[in-house]
C-alpha cells in the first residue's frame, strides 16, 4: 500500500481476467484527491465492479462503467469532490434523479456520451457547481430548469447534437440572468473527437 499516494489512473482491459478485477480496495488510499477508471472496452465487461472510493476524492473521472444511474449515490456520497467527468457511457439507464444528499462540494460535471433521457433534479442537489459540460448526450432533451436558480453556475456547455437541449440552455441562460447573474455564459458548438472538445 502507499499510503501518501494523491494520483490514480487505473485501465481495465475486459478479457478472460476481468473476474479478479477488483476496486473495493481503494478505500484504503487514505489520501487520494485525483482517480481516473477506464474500461477497455467497456461492453466486454463481465461483472459489476463495486468500488468503494476515498472519502478524500476531489476530482473523479469514470469511462465505459455502464452502471445504472441508480448507482450514482456511490459517487455523489463522496464529501469532497468537486470534479466529476463521466465519460464513455459511464452510467447509463432512461432517467438520473438526484438527492439532495449527493454532491455538495461538487464545481464541475461532464457528461460525455451518455444515452440519458430524463433528469430529474433540483437546484439544491447542486449548490456549489460552476461547470456543466454536456458533450453527445443525443438522447437528452432538456436541462432540468432548476440549474437557472443554481446561484454559483458560471458555464454551461452543449455540443450540436441535439437542437432541444441547446434551446434548453439558452433558456437557462435566461433564467440566470432574470436573477441578476448577468456572467453566466452558454457555449454551443461542434464536438471534435480528436481533442474530446467542442467548437
Amino acid at each position: 500500500m502507499i499510503p501518501n499516494l494523491k494520483k490514480l489512473g487505473i485501465s481495465y482491459f475486459s478479457g478472460e481476467n476481468d473476474r479478479e478485477y477488483h476496486l473495493d480496495n481503494l478505500v484504503h488510499f487514505h489520501r487520494l484527491e485525483k482517480l481516473k477508471v477506464k474500461i477497455y472496452p467497456s461492453f466486454l465487461l463481465r461483472r459489476k465492479l463495486n468500488p468503494v472510493f476515498p472519502p478524500s476524492l476531489k476530482k473523479l473521472t469514470l469511462s465505459g462503467w455502464h452502471r445504472p444511474w441508480e448507482d450514482m449515490g456511490i459517487v455523489g456520497s463522496l464529501p469532497n469532490l468537486e470534479v466529476l467527468k463521466l465519460r464513455d457511457y459511464a452510467f447509463r439507464g432512461y432517467k438520473w434523479e438526484t438527492s439532495e444528499e449527493e454532491f455538495h462540494c461538487l464545481k464541475f460535471l461532464l457528461i460525455d456520451k451518455s444515452d440519458l433521457q430524463h433528469w430529474i433534479t433540483e437546484s439544491s442537489h447542486f449548490p456549489n457547481l460552476k461547470c456543466l459540460l454536456l458533450y453527445r448526450c443525443w438522447c437528452l432533451n432538456e436541462i432540468p430548469d432548476d440549474f437557472g436558480e443554481i446561484p454559483t453556475l458560471e458555464l454551461i456547455k452543449v455540443d450540436d447534437g441535439n437542437t432541444s437541449l441547446m434551446d434548453s440552455a439558452r433558456q437557462i441562460q435566461e433564467i440566470q440572468q432574470g436573477w441578476g447573474n448577468e456572467t453566466f455564459e452558454v457555449r454551443i458548438g461542434r464536438y471534435n473527437t480528436l481533442t474530446g472538445d467542442i467548437k
